[in-house]
């Protein structure tokens, strides 16, 4: 009986011996294996660096806008800011530039340091705030009888694979420009 369990045995452990030394499918069951993850941080990368540049897009087209803005003279009309809008969505180029939602508005700043909205004017759905509404400023830009071109920019952000991140993120920046030419500009209301 146990020389018919050593004969049962052996094949048994050539058989595992042979699929031990052998090498012939290592490399693609390695590479199953590894296929998942290398996926997952492919697809992910790419959408965090849609992500990214869409940010930095966002940013840079806020600060364009209002620095062209704060470049006008004693009145900006309301075709002129139309011209920036179209320059805010030549720098979000290659993204969708629809979803770019900008608003370009002076805030006046009175005597005692409280900002007011004195004109704005908003494109692609954006919400245009009310002429004489309050403007949150930081404490730093409220100098006493002053103005200031405040844009702000939104950009909702929505993944073309939507694999690892999954959702729209919607992105806002705010820029701050003191006017280049003289104290205030006046400009068109919504």
């Amino acid at each position: 009986m146990r020389a018919a369990l050593v004969n049962a045995v052996r094949p048994t452990r050539s058989l595992l011996a042979r699929f031990r030394a052998a090498r012939s499918g290592l490399a693609a069951l390695e590479f199953a294996l590894i296929l998942p993850m290398m996926l997952v941080l492919y697809v992910g990368g790419v959408e965090v660096n849609d992500a990214i540049s869409i940010r930095r897009k966002l940013n840079h087209a806020a600060s364009t806008l209002a620095d062209l803005a704060a470049q006008s003279n004693a009145t900006v009309t309301s075709a002129a800011i139309t011209d920036l809008f179209y320059a805010g969505n030549a720098v979000m180029r290659p993204y969708d530039s629809a979803k770019l939602k900008p608003v370009i508005a002076g805030v006046t700043i009175d005597d005692k340091g409280k900002a007011t909205i004195a004109w704005a004017k908003s494109a692609n759905g954006a919400a245009c705030p009310a002429k004489g509404s309050a403007a949150s400023i930081p404490a730093s830009l409220a100098t006493p009888n002053s103005f200031l071109i405040m844009v702000d920019a939104s950009y909702a952000f929505t993944p073309k694979i939507g694999y690892v991140l999954t959702g729209t993120y919607n992105m806002d920046e705010r820029v701050y420009q003191q006017p280049r030419i003289g104290k205030a500009i006046s400009g068109p209301d919504c």
